[in-house]
Formats: structure tokens, C-alpha cells, sequence
């Protein structure tokens, strides 16, 4: 029996998700989650084989939460299932960790296949999405494979990204404290080494900077 943690914003995708999931014999949908303090706990406390994961949740990003959730419960595999595989979201996504990346507009034979491949300790990628396995791609990689191209953020350490992310987004720092359980004094620290880190002076400048080097800023 695979256990799972589905996380997805949308109350009426989820509620019809778990349905389908449930003529499954093999899967077992042992908690749900819409917010991320509730993301984070539930994954703490239920500790699912694969933790199904929507592109975005309380407006971080999809690649963020994966790697916080790598941090926190790292035996646990994440699958995300965006709505819409970009190479730079796909690949941003696989570098912080997920095991796989699926698409809402497959079927869902195909998401049960993914759910069990991802489970079993191997990768899936959306048929559309292939051209991005990190052995044809060697800058697109999982974390612990091969090392890739370095890429702009690589001086910045896994939770300096993390705020890093949600910075370009928009966030306060009280807000990207507690969608991230830190203190405020704690994010302007990060705050402050990534600027350094950077080589820019405001957050406008980070947004450039992202923007330049063609990272998501939605």
C-alpha cells in the first residue's frame, strides 16, 4: 500500500482527485492539505511514501515547497502535477528534489502510473516533458545525480533560495516568515546574504536579476 499526502489549493480538485484515487487498491490518501503551515505539518506528523504536490500552494512555488519538504521529511518522494510543465519550472522543480512531474491535463491512468513509478524510487516525467530527463539533459538533474551547469543562484544556500523565491513573488518579510516558519529577524538575515550574495542592492534589482537570467517570477 503506497501512502499519500495530496496538496492542491482548490477544494474541488482535491475532494475529485481523492475519489479517483480511491479505486485504486494500492493507494492509501492519508491526509490533504490546502495552506502551508497545514503542508508542513501534515507532512511531519503522517509521513506519506509520495506527497502529491499542485505547482503552487498560498502562492509559493511549487519548486520552493518541495525543497522545504525535502528538508523536513526527506524519505518521503514529492510528485509534482502542475498545470503546465515549462522546461525552466520542470527543471527548477527536479533540481529541488520532486521525483517526478505529471500534467492535470493527463489522464488519470497515467497519473497512477506516475504515483507508482515515483514510489518505487524512479523518476517520471509527462510524456511532453521527456525531453527533459536529466540523462539527455545534464543541467536538468536530481539532487544528489551529477553535478549540472552552475547555474545564477548556486552561492545561495537551500533556504536562501527559498526566500529568494518568494521575494521576486512579492512577499513581506513577515510574510515569507510565516509561510516558511521563521522569524522575521531571521528572513531579513537571508534577505540580506542573498542581496549580498547577488551582487544587487534592492529587491527591484532582484527582480531584474531574475528576470535576466529568464527565472519564474509567478
Amino acid at each position: 500500500m503506497t501512502t499519500l499526502l495530496l496538496i492542491d489549493d482548490r477544494e474541488l480538485f482535491r475532494e475529485g482527485f481523492r475519489l479517483l484515487l480511491a479505486t485504486q487498491p494500492d493507494f492509501d490518501v492519508v491526509g490533504e492539505a490546502a495552506s502551508l503551515p497545514v503542508v508542513v505539518a501534515q507532512a511531519e506528523q503522517l509521513r506519506p511514501d509520495v506527497i502529491i504536490l499542485g505547482q503552487e500552494v498560498d502562492g509559493v512555488g511549487g519548486a520552493a515547497l518541495t525543497a522545504e519538504l525535502g528538508r523536513r521529511t526527506p524519505a518521503t518522494k514529492v510528485l509534482v502535477l502542475g498545470n503546465h510543465g515549462g522546461d525552466d519550472v520542470v527543471k527548477h522543480a527536479l533540481t529541488a528534489g520532486a521525483r517526478g512531474f505529471a500534467l492535470k491535463q493527463q489522464p488519470s491512468v497515467q497519473v497512477f502510473a506516475a504515483l507508482r513509478q515515483v514510489a518505487a524510487g524512479r523518476l517520471y516525467l509527462a510524456p511532453s516533458l521527456l525531453h527533459l530527463m536529466p540523462s539527455e539533459r545534464p543541467h536538468v538533474r536530481m539532487a544528489g545525480d551529477v553535478e549540472p551547469t552552475r547555474g545564477p543562484c548556486d552561492n545561495l544556500s537551500r533556504r536562501e533560495r527559498d526566500v529568494f523565491q518568494l521575494l521576486v513573488r512579492g512577499h513581506t518579510n513577515r510574510r515569507i516568515a510565516g509561510l516558511l516558519g521563521i522569524s522575521p529577524k531571521t528572513v531579513e538575515t537571508h534577505r540580506a546574504h542573498v542581496l549580498r550574495k547577488l551582487g544587487v542592492h534592492s529587491i527591484v534589482d532582484l527582480v531584474r536579476f531574475a528576470a535576466r537570467h529568464q527565472l519564474p517570477l509567478d
